[in-house]
């Protein structure tokens, strides 16, 4: 089963890409791919807890990466973006939260690496 990695780079609102990022992970994962969904740089605000995008008329995506294991799929936080933007790891949801050495493992091992700017 080939390895893929899908990184979502851009924050969860304001463009599609978030979304769409999602999609593709859900797809790749659900085709039974090893499906890696990382979030980087601004990507990491897609896991913040509580969000409340209701009130700018939009699903709110964090619920929905919670559930991407539920599709075989792992979740994986890159640990330097949180700690750029001020991200503690009580404030979002479940994953592994990965530093940038074991990240470049995770994209060494992968046959296939996707990227949401």
């Amino acid at each position: 089963m080939a390895k893929i990695t899908i990184m979502v780079r851009s924050a969860q609102y304001g463009m599609a890409t978030a979304g769409e990022g999602f999609r593709a992970i859900i797809g790749t994962a659900g085709m039974g791919f090893d499906t890696y969904a990382v979030l980087i740089d601004d990507g990491v605000f897609v896991a913040l807890k509580d969000q409340n995008a209701e009130k700018i008329e939009m699903h709110n995506l964090a619920e929905a990466y919670k559930q991407i294991s539920d599709f075989g799929a792992h979740l994986i936080i890159h640990k330097e973006s949180m700690e750029k933007r001020g991200i503690s790891e009580y404030e979002i949801i479940a994953g592994k939260i990965v530093d940038t050495k074991e990240l470049k493992n995770i994209l060494r091992e992968s046959k296939f690496v996707i990227s949401f700017i």
